[in-house]
């Protein structure tokens, strides 16, 4: 194997790594797309967990900025095509030079920073505003990598405040006391008895567990069964991932469900045999 080949596959297990640590249903999600996509989306996917270990496992909150600066500026235009870092070499690697939207990752990196400012959501509403903006930008971005432009496709609102929310139990696992379910709305807190502490404290208490069960609400969430609107110009085929990914985030949320906070880092990282099929039911409804 000469050195530009050694040096591909070692920034594609990196990537498989840092994917691994957060995210294990991207590895069953992109079986259901071509290797063409697939090799795209791993350093993406790549990206989103590392930024997602930033926010949920940094144990400080001023190392959490430094770390998320440094992505500010190795992602700018300027240094974007000149950095070294692993996912950025594969990105370029795999990537068309005009799907690579620094612009986007900026966005990303801007949108993970507000979640350390942010003030605690009133209520429910505010927390799916939060999570669907955050979802959209991981959708845009990959959207773009796949070569599809925005406006393509039209995902309804509930089915990226699911993406959202289960991306903030997943940066939750990481942490402990400091910061530990800061996004769970006061109107909540208020109305099951319940307090931040109790989250760490007390998880298998009845107010706990009753405040999980509405705010995860996965009646209030689609289930697999997405409405789309579909530009029939595009070729849609790069976004079987997505709706691969969605049928299994709806399965995981399903299950965090009925399991107590002291479960969910378990249950966040399991992954099923059944997932196989649900994924491939998600990925075949949008066959093109």
């Amino acid at each position: 194997m000469d050195d530009a080949a050694k040096g591909n596959s070692n920034d594609r297990l990196f990537c498989w790594e840092q994917v691994n640590k957060t995210n294990p249903a991207f590895r069953i999600s992109q079986v259901f797309v071509s290797r063409d996509i697939a090799e795209k989306l791993l350093p993406l996917y790549a990206l989103f967990s590392i930024v997602e270990q930033i926010s949920g496992h940094s144990s400080e909150e001023d190392l959490a900025h430094s770390k998320l600066a440094w992505w500010k500026l190795e992602c700018s235009p300027e240094r974007l095509d000149q950095s070294r870092h692993p996912v950025l070499q594969e990105l370029r690697r795999t990537v068309s030079p005009g799907n690579l939207n620094p612009q986007l990752i900026n966005r990303l990196l801007i949108a993970a920073e507000s979640r350390f400012e942010a003030e605690p959501p009133s209520d429910i509403s505010d927390l799916e505003g939060r999570c669907e903006r955050w979802a959209r930008l991981q959708l845009d971005l990959e959207m773009a990598v796949s070569g599809l432009l925005p406006g393509a496709l039209e995902i309804p609102a509930a089915t990226l405040v699911r993406s959202g929310l289960l991306q903030l139990l997943r940066e939750n696992s990481g942490k402990k006391e400091q910061g530990a379910f800061s996004w769970v709305p006061l109107n909540l807190m208020a109305k099951h008895g319940v307090s931040r502490n109790d989250f760490v404290d007390q998880p298998e208490s009845d107010g706990v567990k009753a405040l999980l069960r509405e705010l995860i609400g996965h009646d209030r969430l689609p289930g697999t069964q997405l409405a789309v609107k579909i530009d029939a110009t595009a070729d849609f085929s790069g976004m079987r991932n997505f709706f691969a990914i969605q049928g299994l985030y709806a399965r995981k949320l399903k299950k965090l469900g009925k399991v107590p906070p002291s479960k969910h880092v378990a249950e966040l990282s399991r992954v099923r045999v059944s997932d196989l099929l649900t994924a491939w039911r998600s990925a075949r409804r949008f066959e093109c």
